[in-house]
């Protein structure tokens, strides 16, 4: 129930509505004027919003002149849309040019044969698609080609859930390896296109299907197949050839596999849609004045806005004595005045040119329409036919470098306009992996490649990737290197960051090298895993493994051996690459003294040649450092010091002689040196005393040098090396010398014994350890000892099983080639020639029966056509049992056209029997020519599966029925054989040899004048380490102890130099101008060892709390308790989050950063670092009180322990910092400067950028500050509302208290009055 008041009961006055009226009053003022001052704040909030508006869109207008594409963008057009399009660039440059289009580029096509269903099988394997240029017959059958490595090509996997038509159709493109499927019906079914995604002659493509050994399929899938080797009937066709663009520019003949051409006309791209042979089409490059005009219109349209809106803000009328909302206000004056002067003012550093200013281009301010904008397009057409670039550096920003291999790329806020020297001191470079030399690489015969030395691991620019080649032989290093070079580069992951090699054979050295397509630190090559098979054939091995490579050093530089004359010492002054002194105006004299004599024997030397502004030494450079040498040398030999005596200047410019004759007791001496001014430039001194630095021709050891070495981890225990004493006078003498003493430990040490082998064959799995009847058990193998591969039969019994393997051994290869041993029960095969070079690779075991090639009556050379009535041959091929019935009737013509495409029609003709038979599949029985081109047949399997029927000494095959042109086209008779062989159980892996031969090799750096050896032992695959090496053997030789040998990876470096004078940081090829200043730092806190947290560490009430100071400001901070860590990172991650979360550092925005270190290597390992996240002197942690639990957990001590407080930036940022250039090449040292300009429309952007920011813009600022005090307002009116409503209630109660005062009055007056008038009436 709401209260009653009863105020002015008592008196009888209606005090209440007299309180209301009071306090109602008092109000009545305030919120007046409370509510005008918030009509004005929410009014300039309304205003503010919309200035952000128009500035906005100030700012978007200026944008849009501010990139240098739209200052400098251009049109092109052309004469025939029909024949090819343009798209202008930036730097395309106004003209006309012609060109004629011959052709336009193609994608390469191929099709297959027709289906009666999308989804009908095609067959199992895998598909290997590859790109290159094709080589093709006089018929247009493809014979071979030449890969290209750069486009994609991969493999793709086809089994039994994607062997259908349309489900190859999406393997294909799902794989995404730059060639597209599709599937056409052209009315006689369905048949599968492939084409190339990319245009041209060398984006062709090579489609082989093979089976999971790499053999290539003859039935089947083998219909997608396109390639020399499967091409014929049931095989895919060409539709189109790959095709280059052909233009004619200029009587130029152009090239290109894209109809996307550039660089022909400068900055255009040229979209070919077709030809047209004897037609020129005119091609017209413009500045898009017009498109530009329409931005800077938008601009001045976009100001005008903003000023007409701001001005009504502003303004102030004295007529009626009005002021706008916005009067007096700085920010709005702010924005106007930095827009008028950039309007007005020139462009900083921009030079010989009348156009510096947007007044100069027809921007000006209009003095009769309120000093808004206007803009004269008739200027700004003018400017442009006159100096174009200079209207690019007007509005946009824009950077130009002197030198044309450097190239401006970008800036950043800090840059400021102007011209800053350039100077290089490190060319960036790509990752090269060098391989080593392998003996096979000399490409005297192919090289085999097959899956026993077919992969390896490739770290590319730290991307780990499993690399396979292509099984197969390879002819030469070229086609090899392209094999390795296509695989790494069409690698997913490669491809997905755009990684890539070149991969290049070098002849000479039997070696491949690898080079990193990247620039830079980031560029790097290493191969992480490869076995001893593939790094014995590729030459390629892990670090560590191959060549060891010695410590560069100085000491084994040229003039080591050569020797040296001695040398005065360098003068006191730097002669400046670019300075060419005039000593005919001021001649230089000194003495030379170079016999020791002193005295007389001094001879005197007058330089007096002008070395400034002409070239004395004929280099095309006039008047520098070379011609001031000159000058000087010139005067020399005018003396009888003439050829003994040489001058140079060091790498630093100073000046020194040298006696020709090299030796230890060789003198020279400065004397008498003159005090002219061309004195003084040389720097000479006459107080150095005489000079006796020379050394004698040789690298002399007094005593032998030794050291241990290891091979594999097997080190030389009997003795150490030791290369023997004596003078040694090149490089190369030493390195003979040192392989000498390494053969001599290697040969002799008996820990070696035994290590030296060939090549290998597996453990065979079949148990010969009992007499076998080799004479009616038949076994045999083929197997390749180093290059030369032979059959081997067993089929005698001497009662001996390995005298039998041996003897067939010796009847293949000849006595002393190969050794058959027992080893446990089965039968190993070695090379009697032992190294690494040696290998030995078991290629088949067992054999099923053949055809005698022999009694062929005629040989297969060429392609025959078997098609067509009375062309076909047919046979039958009886095996186990069942009759085969052949009949050859295709095309052997086709393709290649020879012996291997008339092979292929015979094979395709023996599997569609085998399938047909029922009992046999495809594959089961080989057709094969012998080296003469003799056909004979091989039986494999039955159904797939080896049976003693088709594999073994039991095999046997019969050729019957010969009809049709079988006798005359294939040579074959009636023949039955049983001469397959049983297998012993070999693998067929390539195992090479082993040998402990040194190779020494001295290499010597003419750029940087260093020697060093590399050091290999037993080829690529072995790992060389050396321990206890003599002082000398660390200070010459190079070698280092195996504990910190470290090989180098192969990296790039990324460019160095100076900007503005001061170390520029690289990236890459990309130089960035640094901030030149140091810069402010953070504090910290290093504390003591912490507990150990190998059993873990236990929180508790006793341990949780410290008391820190962090910038100055103290907390207490506990961490939650109980709480259990179990590692340092833990503790630090919950230490910083209870330091961060603490409400004392809230206020302030204080932060830190917890870490824990755990390197052992460290000085500050297992200890707590707590860094401040502000920088600078005020920066700093620091521990204030630290119980002793809490200590012996954390570490912490009081103070700030190994810390320090934070340091106040030092220097001011150099106006160079963030300007940024890709150098592409040229020399080191200086190359010219660059000169950044920064436009009207880019400073301005720029200003209003800064303006519009939603942080801490000017606007955003006001915004904040209008909105704090619309914030300030509302708490003014609940103060009033609290202060009016305390006044009430003081009324009321005062009112209260004189009514009750006014109550008891008036009683006492009625009890007065009641007398009164009692004593009235009694007195009548």
């Amino acid at each position: 129930m709401a209260a009653i008041e009863s105020l002015g009961l008592g008196s009888g006055v209606l005090t209440n509505d007299l309180v209301e009226k009071i306090v109602g009053a008092e109000r009545a003022a305030a919120d007046s004027r409370f509510e005008r001052e918030e009509t004005i704040l929410d009014a300039r909030i309304t205003a503010y919003g919309e200035i952000k508006s128009l500035a906005s869109s100030l700012q978007v207008a200026t944008s849009a002149l501010a990139l240098p594409s739209t200052a400098g963008s251009t049109t092109a057009s052309s004469s025939d849309e029909a024949i090819l399009t343009t798209e202008a660039s930036i730097l395309a440059e106004p003209g006309t040019y012609s060109v004629e289009v011959l052709n336009t580029a193609k994608a390469h096509s191929v099709v297959t044969d027709s289906y009666s269903a999308i989804n009908e099988n095609i067959g199992v394997g895998f598909i290997d698609i590859s790109f290159g240029g094709i080589t093709y017959d006089g018929s247009d059958n493809f014979l071979s080609q030449d890969i290209n490595p750069d486009n994609g090509g991969g493999r793709i996997e086809i089994d039994s859930s994607n062997m259908t038509l349309d489900a190859i159709r999406d393997a294909i493109n799902d794989k995404d390896i730059g060639a597209k499927a599709s599937i056409v019906n052209d009315g006689s079914g369905y048949r599968l296109v492939i084409t190339s995604e990319k245009t041209g002659v060398e984006n062709a493509m090579r489609i082989s299907t093979v089976d999971e050994h790499g053999t290539p399929l003859s039935s089947g899938l083998s219909a997608i197949a396109y390639n020399e080797v499967q091409n014929g009937v049931g095989t895919m066709t060409e539709t189109a050839k790959g095709e280059d663009a052909l233009l004619l520019a200029n009587g130029l003949t152009i090239t290109r596999d894209s109809n996307s051409i550039e660089e022909v006309v400068p900055g255009v791209t040229l979209n070919l849609l077709s030809a047209d042979v004897g037609k020129p089409i005119s091609i017209v490059v413009a500045p898009d004045t017009a498109g530009i005009q329409e931005k800077i219109q938008d601009f001045v349209n976009a100001y005008n806005e903003f000023k007409k809106f701001s001005d009504d803000l502003t303004s102030y009328n004295s007529g009626t004595d009005q002021a706008g909302l916005l009067l007096g206000d700085s920010t709005i004056r702010n924005i106007q005045t930095q827009v008028r002067a950039l309007i007005s003012q020139p462009i900083e550093g921009l030079a010989g040119t009348k156009y510096r200013s947007l007044t100069e281009l027809g921007v000006n301010t209009d003095r009769n329409n309120d000093y808004l904008l206007e803009f004269d397009p008739a200027v700004f057409s003018k400017a442009m036919k006159e100096e174009r670039e200079s209207i690019i550096s007007i509005l946009a920003k824009s950077g130009t470098a002197d030198d044309s291999q450097i190239r401006y790329v970008n800036d950043s806020i800090n840059t400021q306009a102007g011209t800053y020297d350039i100077e290089i001191t490190q060319l960036a470079t790509q990752a090269i992996y060098e391989g080593g030399s392998a003996a096979g690489l000399d490409f005297s015969s192919p090289v085999l490649i097959d899956n026993s030395n077919n992969d390896f691991m490739i770290n590319l620019n730290g991307k780990n990737e499993l690399i396979t080649l292509t099984s197969g032989s390879y002819a030469t290093g070229e086609e090899l290197a392209k094999q390795i070079g296509f695989q790494i580069n069409t690698n997913e992951t490669y491809q997905k960051f755009a990684y890539g090699v070149s991969v290049d054979y070098d002849a000479a050295g039997n070696n491949f090298s690898i080079t990193s397509n990247k620039y830079g630190e980031d560029s790097s090559l290493s191969f992480t895993s490869i076995d001893s098979n593939t790094a014995n054939t590729l030459g390629f091995n892990v670090a560590g493994k191959g060549t060891y490579e010695g410590v560069s050093l100085t000491t084994l530089n040229s003039e080591a051996f050569l020797g040296k004359g001695s040398t005065t010492q360098p003068g006191t002054r730097s002669v400046l690459e670019t300075e060419g002194i005039n000593f005919s105006a001021n001649n230089a004299t000194f003495s030379l003294d170079i016999d020791g004599a002193g005295g007389a024997a001094a001879v005197p030397v007058t330089v007096t040649l002008n070395a400034s502004g002409n070239d004395l030494n004929g280099d095309t450079v006039f008047g520098d450092r070379k011609d001031t040498l000159q000058a000087i040398q010139t005067a020399i030999d005018a003396t009888s010091l003439s050829g003994n005596v040489i001058a140079e200047f060091d790498d630093n410019g100073y000046l020194t002689f040298t006696t020709s004759t090299i030796g230890s007791a060789e003198e020279i001496e400065i004397t008498a040196v003159g005090s002219t001014s061309s004195d003084i430039a040389l720097g000479l001194k006459d107080n150095q005393g005489i000079q006796t630095n020379g050394d004698d021709a040789g690298l002399t050891f007094a005593s032998p040098v030794t050291f241990n070495m290891a091979v594999d981890g097997v080190g030389t225990t009997a003795a150490k090396v030791s290369v023997p004493a004596g003078t040694y006078f090149s490089g190369a003498d030493l390195a003979t010398a040192i392989e000498a003493a390494m053969d001599t430990a290697l040969t002799t040490d008996p820990v070696f014994t035994g290590l030296t082998k060939g090549g290998e064959s597996s453990l065979g799995t079949r148990d010969i350890s009992t007499n076998i009847d080799f004479s009616t058990l038949n076994s045999g193998f083929m197997v390749n000892v180093s290059g030369v591969e032979k059959e081997v039969i067993v089929n005698t019994d001497s009662g001996d099983n390995i005298t039998d393997v041996q003897a067939a051994l010796d009847t293949a290869f000849g006595a002393g080639i190969v050794t058959a041993s027992l080893d446990g029960t089965g039968l190993k095969l070695s090379s009697v020639a032992t190294g690494h070079n040696e290998y030995l690779e078991v290629t088949s075991d067992g054999r099923g029966a053949k055809t005698d090639a022999a009694l062929a009556t005629t040989t297969i050379a060429t392609g025959i056509d078997f098609s067509g009535v009375g062309n076909n041959s047919t046979f039958t091929l009886a095996i186990d049992g069942v009759d085969i019935n052949v009949d050859v009737n295709g095309d052997g013509t086709a393709g290649t056209n020879d012996a291997a495409s008339t092979l292929n029609v015979i094979q395709e003709a023996v599997d569609t029997a085998l399938a047909a038979s029922g009992e046999f599949s495809t594959g089961d029985v080989i057709a094969q020519l012998d080296s003469g081109g003799n056909l004979f047949f091989e039986t494999i399997a039955k159904n797939g599966v080896r049976t003693a029927a088709t594999y073994g000494s039991a095999a046997s095959i019969e050729v019957k029925n010969i009809a049709g042109t079988t006798a005359a086209n294939l040579g074959l008779v009636v023949d039955t054989q049983s001469n397959g062989y049983d297998s012993i159980g070999l693998d067929t892996a390539r195992r090479f040899g082993y040998d402990l031969v040194p190779d020494v090799n001295y290499i010597y750096d003419s750029e940087t004048d260093l020697g060093s050896f590399e050091i290999n032992v037993g080829g690529n695959a072995t790992a060389v380490s050396f321990t206890d090496i003599d002082s000398e053997g660390i200070a010459f030789f190079g070698l280092q102890d195996e504990s910190i040998y470290s090989p180098k990876v192969a990296q790039g470096q990324n460019v160095e130099g100076k900007v503005n004078g001061i170390d520029a940081k690289g990236n890459g090829q990309y130089l960035s101008a640094s901030d030149g200043n140091k810069k402010a730092s953070n504090g910290f806190y290093i504390a003591s060892a912490s507990a150990d947290f190998t059993a873990g560490i236990n929180l508790d009430a006793t341990n949780n709390t410290f008391t820190i100071k962090v910038d100055g400001v103290e907390a207490v901070i506990s961490l939650a308790i109980p709480s259990s860590y179990n590692s340092g990172d833990g503790l630090a991650a919950a230490l910083e989050t209870a330091i961060n979360d603490n409400p004392a550092f809230n206020p302030d925005g204080i932060k830190v950063k917890v870490e824990y270190n755990d390197d052992p290597s460290s000085f500050s390992y297992q200890k707590f670092g707590i860094i401040s996240g502000s920088i600078g002197e005020n920066s700093s942690v620091e521990m204030v009180d630290v119980p002793g639990p809490a200590s012996a957990v954390f570490g912490f001590i009081n103070g700030f322990a190994d810390g320090e407080t934070g340091k106040a930036q030092e220097g001011d940022i150099d106006p160079s910092s963030g300007i940024r250039m890709k150098v592409t090449g040229g020399a080191l040292g200086s190359r010219g400067s660059v000169t950044y300009i920064s436009g009207f429309a880019d400073q301005l952007n720029a200003s209003l950028l800064s303006i519009l920011d939603n942080k801490n813009g000017l606007i955003t600022n006001k915004q904040n500050a209008l909105d704090n005090d619309k914030t300030q307002l509302a708490e003014k009116r609940e103060r009033l509302d609290t202060r009016m409503s305390a006044q009430e209630a003081r009324l009321k109660s005062q009112f209260l208290f004189n009514d009750a005062i006014v109550s008891k009055l008036n009683s006492t007056g009625d009890f007065i009055k009641q007398q009164f008038e009692a004593m009235n009436n009694a007195n009548k």
